[in-house]
């Protein structure tokens, strides 16, 4: 017997197709009733506006429905719960941003403030900044910034010249107390000196590598932009304070940091002319760093 509905295929399975009195058994092929159930699926489902949203806001939702296949009958029956679940999620969710609508109509958002850095030990602030490149080498800068975001406070980086959050130093913003936000800069002073001491006892060979590719980087590079040049004077400052370089002091290290300026300025230049003023600051940095080395304790740590 021949598919009833392609009349090519051998009929291999039985479908049901229309509904109530309308409704008919078919012999089919497998391609056919694949395309029939597809078919059927789609139908079932159709996209609706939901009522009640706040004004200048819609959204559509896809309605499920569930009959019987195969066996003749049709009819609706209960949503699994996990349907039943979302459709309740819906309802809440259109709830909330009324209630959040009208929560925004009668009162500002919060009023966020600037952490003073300056309060902070040097060793952990680059000019008025947070310097957080611990955290950044162990690999655990991004959950604390998570973990600050969930206390309505952000630490915000620098962007400079296409490099994202160079040097790795932030400045807190908090809403709220001032209390609040000392306690928390006390917390992420704790945990950057400990990514420190990791660092130098448990993490040798990453601190090594930051250190050496810096090295190598201000060295040998032939361009060098401002953003650039700042992130890699970083981990050069930690190695630094600890005493592992030869040729520079902890001291120049900070001059030379507060002497780069972040604000993307050169940006405005022509091409050309951007690219002559980074060739110069590279040929002065290559000339500068051409001595620079670690020294023996660091040698012995890291190599």
């Amino acid at each position: 017997m021949k598919c009833e509905l392609c009349q090519r295929a051998d009929a291999q399975t039985a479908i049901t197709r229309g509904e109530g009195d309308e409704a008919e058994e078919l012999y089919v092929c497998h391609a056919c009733a694949k395309a029939e159930r597809q078919r059927r699926q789609k139908k079932s489902q159709r996209t609706r506006k939901v009522s009640g949203l706040p004004p200048g806001m819609s959204m559509s939702i896809t309605e499920i429905s569930s009959s019987g296949e195969g066996n003749g009958e049709t009819g609706g029956e209960s949503p699994p719960p996990f349907i039943g679940a979302i459709m309740n999620a819906f309802q809440d969710m259109v709830s909330d941003l009324e209630k959040a609508t009208k929560s925004a109509k009668e009162e500002k958002g919060p009023k966020y403030h600037d952490f003073p850095s300056s309060r902070v030990a040097a060793a952990y602030r680059i000019g008025g900044r947070f310097h957080f490149e611990g955290l950044h080498l162990i690999g655990e800068l991004d959950a604390v910034k998570r973990a600050i975001h969930a206390l309505r406070m952000e630490l915000v980086g620098v962007s400079a010249d296409g490099v994202a959050e160079t040097g790795h130093v932030y400045t807190l913003r908090y809403a709220g107390s001032s209390e609040k936000a000392k306690r928390v800069v006390e917390d992420l002073l704790r945990e950057e000196r400990n990514a420190r001491v990791r660092l130098f006892e448990e993490l040798p060979r990453v601190f090594g590598d930051s250190l050496c590719r810096s090295l190598a980087i201000l060295k040998n590079c032939r361009l060098l932009a401002p953003g650039e040049y700042f992130d890699l004077l970083s981990p050069l400052r930690l190695a630094a304070k600890e005493g592992m370089l030869e040729g520079i002091t902890a001291d120049e290290i900070e001059r030379l940091l507060a002497e780069i300026d972040l604000s993307s300025s050169e940006d405005k230049l022509e091409p050309a002319e951007r690219d002559r003023v980074d060739a110069e600051r590279a040929d002065e940095m290559n000339r500068r760093f051409e001595d620079v080395m670690l020294n023996e304790r660091a040698e012995g740590k890291f190599l």
